[in-house]
């Protein structure tokens, strides 16, 4: 999964819209950001939109949170984080919220 970082901290999961790449919630949130420190974005690009792509195995919006969850498991680890999303991925980010 494609994904774009910036600063150190506590990590926050940011998650885009649909039809649309992490760039989308990135350029609304780095301006607040810039200006704040303590914090690890990540902006990943969802499957199928951006630089990631969709892979076959995706037939529902839980495959889609499985990939989500690979994704946390391996960037953020076991570590609290904060997570949001705008539209679709808001829809994203209260299952992740669920599950994690």
């Amino acid at each position: 999964m494609y994904y774009a970082e910036y600063g150190n901290g506590t990590p926050v999961l940011a998650l885009h819209g649909a039809g649309v790449d992490h760039r989308e919630i990135a350029g609304a949130l780095e301006p607040i950001f810039c200006n704040v420190s303590g914090f690890r974005r990540l902006y990943p690009d969802l499957p199928g939109m951006g630089r990631t792509p969709a892979p076959g195995t995706i037939t529902s919006n839980d495959d889609v949170l499985d990939l989500l969850l690979g994704f946390i498991d391996s960037t953020i680890g076991d570590g609290p984080f904060l997570v949001m999303g705008q539209s679709y991925g808001g829809y994203l980010a209260r299952a992740v919220a669920n599950q994690r």
